[in-house]
């Protein structure tokens, strides 16, 4: 039922290790020489690292505050502020082999809880609670990511349609080691149910199948191609890529995804639905971990809950500005427009999150650590 995305998204890339200790999915070091070893989490100089003889716990987290001012429709504006994430990561390490990651949330709770360990032959195992190999934006970490926050489409797969977000599953990993072009595979079933009702075996316990593999093309460019599907009218399929271009001490990142599939969750009508997102920011300094850069960014996102029916789309353009030191504070604005078409189905216009039409203005601190 569901598209998965980039596996870097949950795995911080080698130019960005300065950054990779916010990751909400534990980042993978270099590959280590034997196959049969585990990659280490990339550490920064500035994680609280506990070595001990049965292995290394690190410690990180961040801190966000918000200001956002937002009207939908008509309505006047108003401002809301809030802390969206106050967090605590604890990673546990065993001579590259096993990990386990545990993050909690001072407001939702818990948030990652997983065990990974390394086979013979690039394989590895994971098990546990994280996120769904989904969108390519959904899965990257909010640190990584220049954005507020990821604006009409999480509220579409995470919210209306509870595709994207932490589940309770268990993936096969393959990595090849010997190819000149990073290479991964992964297969794996989650649980996509939260009722917590029992499932019964007919039913295949409730748990939904997904494979998704990644290919490094250029030293540069990713491209994911990922697929999950709980019946043969209920699924989900996607390409994604995603760009990085050195410009002196800075860096052009860009990251773009089409997702297709049948859904009947949330316009009463099995598809096909479309989703698709492009994001680019240009980061100009922050060459180095606690250097000081500047980043303007831009964001488009489509929504189209039926490709049969004409003018039901739904449209969102996001931009916005970041400042700080990186890898350890920035100052963020970002504004919104999203728009829809005249034939939009009822069932969209009626959610809570109000996705036809909304305008934003973000302010926000984040402090990582």
């Amino acid at each position: 039922m569901i598209l998965a995305s980039s596996a870097r998204a949950q795995d911080a890339a080698p130019q960005e290790a300065p950054e990779a200790s916010k990751t909400e999915e534990a980042p993978e070091a270099p590959p280590a020489p034997a196959p049969s070893t585990a990659p280490a989490p990339e550490e920064t100089s500035d994680s609280l690292r506990l070595p001990s003889a049965f292995g290394s716990v690190t410690v990180g987290g961040r801190l966000s505050v918000r200001e956002a001012l937002g009207a939908k429709g008509e309505k006047a504006w108003s401002g809301e502020l809030s802390i969206p994430a106050a967090r605590i990561e604890l990673t546990y390490q065993w001579k590259k082999r096993l990990r386990a990651v545990v993050e909690l949330d001072v407001q939702d709770g818990l948030k990652d809880a997983y065990i990974s360990l390394n086979l013979a032959g690039g394989f590895s195992v994971r098990a546990g609670h994280f996120k769904v190999p989904l969108s390519l934006v959904e899965l990257e970490s909010t640190t990584r990511l220049p954005l507020v926050r990821r604006g009409l489409l999480r509220d579409v797969l995470s919210d209306a349609l509870g595709l994207t977000g932490r589940r309770i599953g268990a993936q096969l990993e393959w990595k090849c080691t010997g190819c000149e072009r990073a290479l991964k595979l992964r297969a794996g079933v989650w649980q996509m149910d939260d009722s917590g009702d029992k499932a019964p075996l007919a039913d295949g316990l409730g748990l939904v199948p997904g494979f998704r593999g990644t290919w490094e093309v250029l030293d540069s460019l990713e491209l994911g191609v990922s697929a999950m599907a709980d019946t043969r009218s209920t699924w989900t399929a996607g390409v994604d890529a995603k760009h990085s271009l050195p410009i002196g001490q800075g860096e052009l990142r860009t990251w773009a995804e089409v997702l297709v599939g049948r859904n009947a969750l949330l316009v009463g009508a099995e598809g096909p639905l479309l989703t698709a997102r492009a994001l680019t920011a240009w980061r100009i300094g922050g060459g180095r971990k606690g250097a000081l850069f500047l980043e303007p960014f831009l964001m488009l996102s489509l929504f189209d809950p039926d490709l049969q029916l004409p003018e039901d789309r739904l449209w969102e353009a996001a931009g916005g500005l970041n400042f700080g030191q990186r890898g350890r504070w920035r100052l963020q604005a970002q504004v919104e427009s999203r728009r829809a078409e005249a034939s939009v189905p009822a069932s969209v216009q009626s959610l809570d999150n109000s996705l036809t039409d909304r305008r934003a203005v973000l302010l926000q601190m984040e402090v990582s650590f």
